[in-house]
């Protein structure tokens, strides 16, 4: 594309500017999604070896920290309080219930510190502080995969019946991810602000554990009592999760589709919340 331009009376034509074509824009942005992605995979592979690098057992404290928790809770509730789940043994329960919401809280818990944690790693080279918290979430992921494997075994020990539509898990799994992430990047930059939010946010997923079907079932409950619970995101999400492994249809599908509404709310909002404050985070590290 070119200009006529005027120079001492008569015309001239400014120099070619070629436009970029759209197939080499495309490619430029997809090779940045690859990079992206494969720094994503480094940091929460780094994350990862960091946590346990010089720990004894290692790895092993993805399997050990969900059998001790379960453990705990299991004799509170199942042999102090009677708590009754039938036809699901009581420990296969607790154990499913634990294992998906130590991901979410974990998750989270990762993401606070993900950036203002970084702060050299974020002087020495430029790269979308994104990746940091989403890095955090995937590599308690990692952690999740090592429970997973234990809650199988215990499926089996117990001989507990599972359904066909646990098919299903992977794509609730996906929703859970979202959920963890919009999370992730909400705390992940309001602590680069204030930093209370690391201690505010252990508090609150205390207390957002016992206001989820975590270690009781939510069938016992009152409806009126249930209903306000299932509207709870995760809530709603961990009983979708039993539900397709252990009963094989959702019983409260109402429910789902409010969970699926505020996973997308909240991850747009981390987002937008994110790259809003991110320019600021030079300015306070």
């Amino acid at each position: 594309m070119s200009h006529s331009v005027r120079v001492d009376g008569q015309e001239a034509q400014a120099p070619h500017t070629p436009e970029p074509q759209a197939g080499s824009v495309w490619k430029a942005r997809w090779r940045q999604l690859l990079l992206g992605v494969e720094l994503t995979r480094n940091l929460a592979v780094r994350d990862v070896e960091t946590r346990y690098k010089h720990s004894i057992l290692g790895l092993y404290w993805a399997i050990i920290n969900p059998l001790v928790t379960a453990g705990i809770f299991g004799f509170v509730f199942g042999v102090i309080f009677h708590e009754s789940s039938k036809p699901i043994p009581y420990v296969v329960f607790m154990l499913t219930g634990i294992t998906f919401w130590n991901f979410f809280a974990n998750g989270i818990m990762s993401a606070v510190g993900s950036v203002s944690g970084n702060a050299s790693l974020l002087a020495k080279i430029y790269f979308p502080r994104i990746v940091l918290p989403t890095a955090a979430v995937l590599a308690r992921f990692i952690d999740f995969m090592f429970s997973l494997g234990v809650l199988i075994v215990f499926i089996l020990l117990y001989h507990t019946p599972i359904c066909w539509s646990t098919l299903w898990i992977p794509f609730i799994l996906v929703l859970q991810v979202f959920f963890t992430l919009g999370i992730g990047y909400l705390v992940a930059a309001l602590n680069v602000l204030y930093r209370d939010i690391n201690q505010l946010m252990g508090l609150l997923l205390l207390v957002w554990m016992y206001f989820s079907p975590v270690m009781y079932p939510i069938t016992n409950l009152k409806p009126s009592l249930r209903s306000i619970l299932l509207m709870n995101p995760i809530g709603s999400i961990l009983q979708m999760e039993r539900d397709v492994i252990f009963t094989g249809h959702l019983q409260y599908p109402q429910f789902a589709w409010g969970a699926v509404a505020w996973t997308a709310f909240v991850f747009m909002a981390g987002i937008s919340l994110f790259r809003r404050i991110e320019p600021m985070f030079s300015e306070v590290m």
